[in-house]
């Protein structure tokens, strides 16, 4: 059983953050926001990478029946949004299947599905015209970019209401155990600080300065 992302999804996005910080790695993906509060996701990266259709117009992809429960699909749409590569049926056969959510470099659409189901969409925006003929699959489960982020099969991707962000698989046990840390730090500098304790001295007790540093 892969325990990794149902520990990162123990923490909030944050702290993750921070952690990547720490560590010098660039995973926050400007940009790419939740369509609705109160989603939460973490989930290994299953990616898609689109391009502009060509001669022979390909297809938008069949790709949903492929994606194992619990992975995230990361759709990169080099960031258009004249034109949607997610829409209601996507939406209602991943939540049927139980995968983590989506993330798009783009934009989607039929939002009021994802509403009603509370499936987890995080992307650039909505908007309603169609990808069909506008786009294609180039490549599943080859590297994909949200925005200046590099995202690859098998990363760990968590969103939240404060956005999105990358784990690389080959940092993530290092990050996990940082971001740990951090959490665990600002949950006892909160504690203290609302026993009455003054915010600056209980900051410098643990460090809350330094949490994020290299």
């Amino acid at each position: 059983m892969d325990v990794i992302p149902e520990e990162f999804n123990k923490l909030s996005v944050a702290a993750v953050s921070d952690a990547l910080d720490r560590l010098g790695i660039h995973g926050a993906c400007l940009g790419i926001s939740p369509l609705a509060t109160g989603y939460k996701m973490a989930g290994r990266a299953f990616t898609i990478k689109y391009i502009p259709v060509g001669v022979e117009r390909g297809t938008v992809g069949d790709y949903i029946d492929d994606v194992p429960p619990g992975q995230v699909v990361v759709l990169d749409n080099s960031g258009r949004l004249d034109c949607t590569v997610w829409g209601d049926i996507l939406t209602s056969i991943a939540h049927k299947r139980k995968i983590g959510g989506t993330v798009i470099h783009g934009v989607c659409r039929d939002v009021a599905r994802s509403f009603e189901l509370r499936y987890p969409i995080f992307s650039r925006g909505k908007f309603m015209r169609t990808g069909k003929d506008r786009v294609q699959v180039d490549g599943m489960n080859v590297p994909v970019s949200l925005g200046d982020v590099q995202v690859r099969e098998g990363d760990i991707v968590l969103g939240s209401d404060d956005g999105v962000v990358v784990v690389p698989r080959e940092r993530e046990e290092e990050a996990l155990a940082v971001a740990q840390s951090i959490s665990e730090a600002e949950e006892k500098i909160l504690t203290d600080a609302l026993k009455g304790r003054r915010l600056d001295g209980v900051r410098k007790r643990y460090k809350y300065h330094e949490l994020q540093r290299r």
